[in-house]
């Protein structure tokens, strides 16, 4: 296993996941929360949070079954910005999100 391969994982999954907008493979859990899988090869991630203002979650990523990364984020958007917009920009910076990166 290595690091490009994990960035390659990565990159991926956040085309696939929040950015792609398939909502209908989400998972909507028991406690309120929202899960998004990915799946390939060895990989494996789930992305689960809680949406609304504020929002926050943890992506969590598995190499054949054994945890191997992890990510916690949280944020908000002011009061009186429409949030369409401000997400709109996420999905696509997720999406475009460069080949290199995360470093």
């Amino acid at each position: 296993m290595s690091k490009e391969a994990l960035r390659q994982f990565l990159v991926d999954s956040n085309k696939a996941g929040y950015a792609g907008g398939e909502e209908k493979k989400w998972v909507k859990e028991d406690d309120g929360s929202t899960t998004i899988p990915f799946e390939k090869g060895p990989w494996k991630s789930h992305d689960n949070f809680f949406g609304g203002e504020p929002y926050g979650g943890r992506t969590i990523v598995f190499h054949e079954g054994k945890p191997y990364w992890m990510m916690v984020y949280y944020g908000w958007i002011e009061k009186g910005v429409e949030t369409d917009p401000v997400y709109g920009v996420l999905r696509n910076v997720l999406k475009e999100m460069p080949e290199d990166y995360p470093s």
